[in-house]
């Protein structure tokens, strides 16, 4: 089988080792992390690639929901294949159950990993991302009130302390120096620095064609990506719409 396979660039490391293990013949290509800060933008990116693509018996993605950039996205004349995954920590992971067990509590807690380290973003906050300018930009667009609540909202805390960083581990790819990155950055931000062990196994399975219903969305050509806004699900296939 040959199957092409869209990811984002946090995922290089982990997406080449599992693809030199696959059985099949995989047409790999990366997209800039960063760009799920910008969901339209990341979502017609995604489908234009998808719309170029011939002469494969699938089109895999290593992207989960990532901020609703994957909603709407269209198969077109093979089938389409995606984790069902709120965003890539699950994805690192190694399965959305225990996304849900370490972080359902926490869910905009922020979390690092090798490629967020190489790429100079150390770890993956929603807000931060969003809005890089910071507070002062925040007050610019929204007012002062505003902003503040935005920024809390952005920033949220447990028992008054800013939110621990999570550093994602995989045993097979060393990342002892991005790990320290993320730490010193932690530390420079009085936040506590958490070590999760994370697991290939989503990705293995994805680039390996093995994609149970429970784990996997597979979209069959003329459908489309919805959000179904649950810790289970994720994502479900729909008719796309006319024109789509």
């Amino acid at each position: 089988m040959t199957y092409h396979l869209i990811s984002c660039n946090v995922f290089k490391h982990e997406v080449e080792y599992v693809a030199a293990r696959s059985p099949h013949t995989l047409e790999i290509e990366f997209l800039e992390l960063g760009e799920h800060a910008h969901p339209r933008e990341l979502r017609r990116k995604l489908q234009a690639r998808i719309d170029a693509i011939d002469g494969v018996d699938a089109v895999l993605l290593a992207y989960g929901l990532c901020g609703t950039a994957t909603e709407g996205v269209v198969a077109r004349g093979v089938p389409l294949v995606l984790p069902r995954s709120h965003d890539c920590c699950g994805i690192l992971l190694g399965s959305r159950k225990r996304f849900e067990e370490l972080f359902s509590g926490m869910p905009s807690s922020p979390f690092g990993s090798i490629g967020f380290v190489e790429h100079g973003d150390y770890y993956f906050s929603d807000g931060e991302m969003l809005f890089g300018d910071g507070y002062a930009a925040l007050v610019e667009q929204y007012g002062e009130d505003d902003a503040r609540y935005i920024w809390e909202a952005m920033h949220p805390k447990l028992d008054g302390k800013l939110m621990p960083i999570s550093f994602i581990e995989i045993p097979e790819i060393p990342c002892a120096g991005a790990k320290a990155c993320c730490r010193a950055r932690a530390d420079e931000e009085g936040r506590e620095f958490r070590e999760l062990d994370g697991d290939l196994r989503l990705l293995r399975m994805l680039v390996n064609g093995e994609w149970p219903e429970e784990e996997f969305l597979m979209l069959r050509p003329g459908e489309a990506v919805a959000q179904v806004g649950d810790w289970d699900r994720i994502l479900k296939a729909v008719p796309a719409p006319p024109g789509a």
